[in-house]
């Protein structure tokens, strides 16, 4: 089963859901390098045993460990160190960019889907769900996916451009949704497996359908075209 993601130009890509078992692990590996964690902490404050108090060091330590997943994912692109390990990622389902917000509601909703219910709430509501969402998922928008080998470099929003992005070809306008899903399906086959020979036909293809005359090489035309259509479709 994949999941469609859909992106700013309504084009839906499909990705594949991280399973159960991939999240069980990641989350198993993050709880063990919190734990070290704990006993680095506790291991300091063995060192401050002589001080009258030592408690703003157990309240920093507590902060630390318990926004340890809110912070690795607002951080790192909705990525933890267990969930980089299996290979997996949190994204949103509308194709934006994971915010802070999106990562605080899951954190807050992971009280009730892991820490109360030692994850056994996650669970069924991953297994029951269409799109394989624990409940902090669901509350905010998001979902966990799989990353395949080298695509991890070409997420979702890549081609998205600041304000002040300079448009190479109009033409790029001319292009359908229909058009930049199909684009965008043969630029991940060639990141993925490096078959760079899809990209001349492609190029050829473009040029016909938007008239370009470019002596560009294939891959910065194809990418340079993604990113005009997603600047001219964005402002």
């Amino acid at each position: 089963m994949n999941i469609s993601i859909s992106t700013a130009h309504n084009v839906d890509i499909d990705y594949i859901p991280a399973g159960v078992l991939d999240r069980i692990l990641a989350t198993l590996i993050d709880s063990a390098f919190q734990f070290g964690l704990l006993m680095l902490g506790l291991m300091f404050i063995g060192l401050f045993s002589m001080a009258d108090s030592p408690t703003w060091f157990f309240v920093i330590l507590a902060v630390i460990i318990a926004s340890y997943h809110l912070f690795c994912e607002a951080v790192f692109n909705g990525r933890s160190l267990g969930k980089y390990t299996m290979r997996i990622q949190v994204v949103k389902l509308n194709g934006k960019k994971l915010t802070f917000w999106d990562c605080m509601l899951r954190w807050v909703f992971r009280l009730i889907d892991i820490s109360i219910s030692s994850g056994a709430v996650a669970v069924i509501s991953i297994i029951a769900s269409k799109r394989m969402q624990r409940l902090g998922d669901m509350a905010a928008g998001t979902t966990v996916i799989k990353l395949e080998k080298a695509v991890t470099l070409k997420q979702i929003s890549e081609f998205e451009t600041p304000e002040e992005y300079q448009v190479v070809f109009q033409q790029a306008a001319l292009l359908s949704d229909k058009d930049i899903k199909i684009i965008k399906d043969v630029l991940r086959e060639v990141y993925k497996n490096n078959t760079y020979a899809l990209l001349a036909p492609l190029t050829k293809k473009i040029k016909e359908v938007t008239g370009i005359e470019t002596s560009m090489i294939p891959l910065e035309f194809v990418e340079t075209i993604l990113k005009d259509h997603s600047h001219l479709a964005n402002n």
